[in-house]
């Protein structure tokens, strides 16, 4: 069966996962504002992580340094906790259905319908509500707001 889903749409490498029998998860908006809270948990231990891994890198001496630690097999004294707890808090977030574009951004889509085409739902992290919606193959740049929904922009960039 032909899945009118367009891969490519991601700004960020993905963790993988196996596909899902029916295809993705369809978000009405509904659902995916009743999702918010706990990905603004998920987001903000992503976050936290983040930077336990950095002061982690800058320990050792570096991100060159990091990686040949890495690349010689040697066991690294801060960070595989952390690792863990990043890919813990990434496959929360996917297993809620909807897709984590940029981590850094805070942006996540979810699948949705659109007058009977895919399109996704966007968030980003900071703002109240999903408000927004752009076409499978097109991101963030292109996000056009949802007709009858208005507010406020987040007060900071993530």
């Amino acid at each position: 069966m032909d899945k009118p889903w367009k891969t490519g749409a991601y700004n960020t490498r993905m963790l993988s996962f196996p596909l899902m029998e029916e295809g993705p998860r369809i978000f009405t908006l509904e659902e995916a504002n009743a999702l918010l809270p706990a990905l603004e948990l998920a987001l903000g231990d992503l976050a936290r992580l983040r930077s336990e891994l950095e002061q982690a890198i800058v320990a050792v001496g570096g991100a060159d340094q990091a990686v040949a630690i890495l690349q010689r097999g040697e066991p690294p004294d801060r960070g595989r906790e952390e690792d863990g707890e990043v890919g813990s808090a990434l496959e929360r977030v996917n297993g809620l259905g909807c897709v984590l574009k940029d981590v850094e951004a805070g942006l996540v889509d979810f699948y949705a319908l659109r007058d009977e085409e895919p399109v996704f739902l966007c968030w980003q992290l900071g703002e109240p509500a999903v408000a927004h919606w752009h076409p499978l193959d097109k991101g963030f740049a292109a996000r056009e707001p949802i007709e009858g929904i208005e507010i406020e922009p987040p007060k900071f960039l993530n």
